[in-house]
């Protein structure tokens, strides 16, 4: 079976939950016996090892450079993989990962992968979402089958665009598990004055991040704790001021870029990770955090109950009241916290990456 990969992730983000699906799907079809599968990636500077994935079974065309992922590149990367693409005979599948199909790309069938509805549910965050939404619809009109990462995810799907049902299949992520490293932990430590709560991503709207800083103040946790944001670039001005005018500018730690050694390192030392986006189609953080060990608060809204279970402790974003109580309760209630500790690095380990690869490749298969 031939398999197709393009590059269109990978030349809109250096690392990401998405981009982290398809190295893995990319690592498991790497090793699979009757599988030609190849990645057209062009010029790219992924997070991610793509080029050692090469193997009998995967080719990777492209070249590493010091590329900044973003619209150009994309459109580089375009010509070139349309170029070589058209050279390559029929594909069995093409499973395209972003939102659009390379379209001199020959291919049997067609899979692609839904991951959220977030540009439907808040548009107004996102300056092509117009666009973005209208490549989803020929996309999936198109496809011969959809993966979708969680229930709510498909429901979401089924919700914004008029799909068929039976072209959809529920195909969870797997897990990474994290690289511990004492470097990291010793860099880390200089950046901490005493025990902190951890925030990991970025932080439009949608994912709530103000509501925590309120929260953070409400709950007068500023003199035993800090907050420590990691990823999502640095404070913007708008954050910048509120947290000033909370008065929580020594408790506000941001690392705007960080390797996996440290953000899991975070994980381990924090005494709670805080979650309070308001919608995901999966969502990885969570997860990371209970497989080290951290108790995790979390909204409950959208996947997030489906994938985490009953391991996190849950607020309502809707309800402040909600929100400060669960984050006092779950700093303070040292049997609770231990429950949650426990029951999380049980579910995270239910996720991973070869079941989510094995049930990928018996897709491609079924659509044969």
């Amino acid at each position: 079976m031939r398999i197709l990969y393009d590059h269109q992730l990978f030349s809109r983000q250096s690392a990401g939950g998405a981009s982290r699906y398809f190295f893995e799907l990319l690592r498991y079809v790497a090793h699979v016996p009757d599988v030609q599968a190849e990645l057209l990636v062009g010029m790219q500077s992924s997070a991610y090892p793509l080029r050692t994935l090469s193997s009998a079974n995967l080719r990777i065309t492209g070249y590493d450079g010091p590329a900044v992922s973003g619209i150009w590149l994309y459109v580089v990367n375009e010509a070139f993989s349309n170029g070589v693409g058209l050279f390559r005979g029929k594909m069995d599948v093409y499973h395209p990962t972003l939102y659009r199909s390379l379209p001199l790309v020959r291919t049997r069938r067609l899979v692609a992968t839904h991951h959220d509805c977030t540009q439907e549910r808040f548009p107004q965050e996102f300056r092509y979402a117009e666009k973005v939404m209208k490549a989803k619809k020929t996309l999936y009109q198109r496809a011969d089958a959809i993966i979708c990462v969680s229930e709510w995810c498909r429901k979401e799907l089924l919700d914004f665009y008029d799909v068929d049902r039976s072209k959809t299949q529920v195909i969870y992520h797997g897990l990474t598990r994290l690289p511990r490293s004492p470097e990291a932990a010793h860099s880390l430590q200089k950046q901490l004055r005493k025990e902190y709560l951890l925030y990991v991503g970025s932080r439009a709207t949608y994912k709530n991040f103000t509501g925590l800083l309120k929260a953070f103040h409400a709950t007068g946790l500023a003199p035993s704790f800090d907050l420590l944001a990691l990823g999502g670039g640095a404070l913007t001005s708008a954050e910048e001021k509120l947290i000033a005018s909370l008065g929580i500018e020594k408790n506000v730690i941001c690392l705007p870029l960080v390797s996996d050694e440290l953000l899991a390192e975070a994980y381990a030392g924090a005494q709670l990770f805080v979650y309070p986006s308001l919608s995901e189609g999966f969502g990885f953080p969570p997860l990371e955090a209970m497989s080290v060990g951290c108790p995790v608060l979390t909204s409950q809204v959208s996947s997030i109950p489906e994938v985490c279970q009953d391991a996190p402790f849950y607020f309502d974003p809707a309800d402040r009241n909600s929100f400060t109580g669960e984050l006092l309760r779950a700093l303070n209630d040292e049997p609770a916290r231990q429950r949650v500790i426990a029951r999380g690095r049980e579910v995270a380990a239910q996720y991973d990456w070869q079941k989510c690869g094995g049930e990928t490749l018996a897709l491609y298969r079924q659509c044969q």
